[in-house]
């Protein structure tokens, strides 16, 4: 089965090359401008990456991890993912040593090719197997996906989305071909399928458990899978996470936070010191009184200072203080985020603050400099919603659409990551090309072949504009 699944088809293989092709091209892109810097052996790789590595909003933790090991990633939300790179931190390490040079930008773009690279096929597979368009047909679609902005910057940044892309790609893959033959997606298959996705990024492991309620109707609910696929490798992971919080960042939050503390104190002491040396105040309780409205008109300058800053400027307000609940954001304007970020940045990168990051020195929103950029963001939106019109009665594609619904609430409702939401494009972006596909699959003759043309037209354009603004801006 894997080698049938490794396998590139005879049919897959020219789509295949020129994508590949592509993807080499952008990832040197990647490569070069950072080459100088990041491959000279530092005693502070951590800062070397996070000072210089500027692709949007795109994290180069995956640098720090595969260069010098360690939970690097937020492990609540990316429980396993640092341990899937342990195998690669050693492989650099070796190699670093033999060299002298660090190969860390070669050894993670492997990685990153390898996963665009079947991300493709099973898209193309999704669009051949499961819809049953012609090869030609489905290879639209899959370079359509690729087109988007933020997937293909994905597929050549060094963090997280590329491996989740691919692994929901592999879940609707696996879970389309059971559904297809009549079966309900295996309990092995369910509790792999969601370590793995879990693993790299928590919330898309429910993905996998709306997976198996669409392959298994009734019988997901039975007390057997409740426990053994749904509830147990949730508390398993769960469980290893907090494990993994106390054993490798605990101590280092708690000497970060005493560090703060101390130097708020050192601050004050500093403060008082320079008081006294200057009042003429000779009252005690007065000297104090005094000294601590100073303090705290200090204090308030001095946080108005730091949340001035993008990073807390470009938040809106969370429904709560609580942890998790500090992520929300109720504030933020949804229909500005819809038009200019949501299906406008995630698919067309703007002419202005071009890989910007909003945490730095982009705006939330930004305007396209062309009505044209508008016009083909309709074109996109209308064909998706013809495709679900489509398809409107394949389980493949509710399947499909309550991943998308699900990341619309955590985003859109509960306004998670809603400042930069086009950074998890990848997450949920197959859905247009898969809807598009019901679309294509539901006409036939000339109706066909001008709707699968206009499509590649839109993808062709997409890779051009996407791919020479990213190459020109870095």
């Amino acid at each position: 089965m894997w080698a049938q699944f490794i396998k590139v088809r005879k049919a897959e293989r020219l789509p295949a090359c020129l994508f590949l092709l592509w993807q080499i091209i952008m990832q040197a892109t990647v490569i070069v401008p950072y080459y100088s810097v990041f491959s000279v052996v530092s005693s502070n790789y951590r800062k070397n990456f996070l000072d210089w590595f500027h692709v949007s909003g795109f994290d180069p933790l995956t640098y720090c991890v595969v260069t010098d090991w360690s939970t690097a990633y937020d492990v609540h939300r990316h429980p396993l993912l640092a341990f899937f790179y342990y195998p690669l931190y050693l492989i650099n390490h070796g190699l670093t040593s033999w060299l002298g040079v660090n190969c860390v930008q070669f050894l993670v773009a492997f990685v990153l090719l390898i996963s665009s690279f079947y991300a493709f096929l099973l898209m193309m597979r999704i669009g051949k197997d499961l819809l049953h368009l012609s090869q030609r047909e489905s290879a639209v679609i899959a370079f359509l996906l690729f087109s988007f902005a933020y997937v293909l910057l994905a597929a050549v940044s060094p963090d997280h989305f590329i491996l989740s892309l691919f692994l929901l790609l592999l879940v609707i893959y696996i879970t389309g071909k059971q559904m297809a033959e009549g079966k309900p997606l295996k309990k092995k298959q369910a509790i792999i399928l969601f370590l793995l996705t879990a693993g790299v990024s928590l919330n898309n492991g429910l993905k996998v458990y709306l997976a198996d309620f669409f392959s298994k109707g009734k019988r997901f609910f039975r007390p057997y899978n409740l426990i053994f696929v749904v509830v147990l490798p949730a508390v398993l992971i769960w469980f290893f996470g907090a494990w993994e919080y106390k054993t490798f960042v605990a101590d280092s939050v708690k000497e970060r936070k005493m560090s703060e503390r101390q130097a708020v104190k050192k601050d004050r002491t500093r403060l008082w010191t320079a008081f006294c040396d200057t009042t003429h105040i000779k009252d005690n309780k007065q000297q104090k009184a005094v000294f601590d409205q100073l303090w705290k008109r200090h204090r308030q300058a001095q946080l108005k200072v730091k949340y001035s800053a993008p990073r807390y400027a470009h938040s809106g307000d969370p429904v709560s203080k609580q942890p998790f609940l500090n992520w929300t954001d109720i504030t933020t304007s949804r229909s500005k985020t819809i038009v200019e970020n949501l299906f406008g940045e995630s698919l067309q990168l703007h002419q202005s603050y071009t890989l910007g990051d909003v945490m730095r020195d982009r705006p939330v929103f930004v305007s396209y400099n062309w009505f044209f950029n508008y016009v083909i963001e309709a074109f996109i939106v209308l064909l998706f919603l013809c495709g679900i019109w489509a398809g409107k009665r394949s389980k493949l594609m509710w399947m499909t659409l309550s991943f998308f619904a699900l990341d619309m609430i955590l985003h859109i409702g509960l306004g998670f990551g809603i400042n930069e939401v086009y950074i998890m494009t990848a997450h949920w972006a197959y859905v247009i090309p898969l809807c598009i596909g019901f679309l294509i699959k539901s006409t036939s003759g000339r109706k066909r072949t001008a709707i699968t043309l206009f499509t590649a037209l839109i993808a062709f354009y997409l890779i051009v504009y996407n791919s020479v603004l990213t190459i020109f801006t870095l």
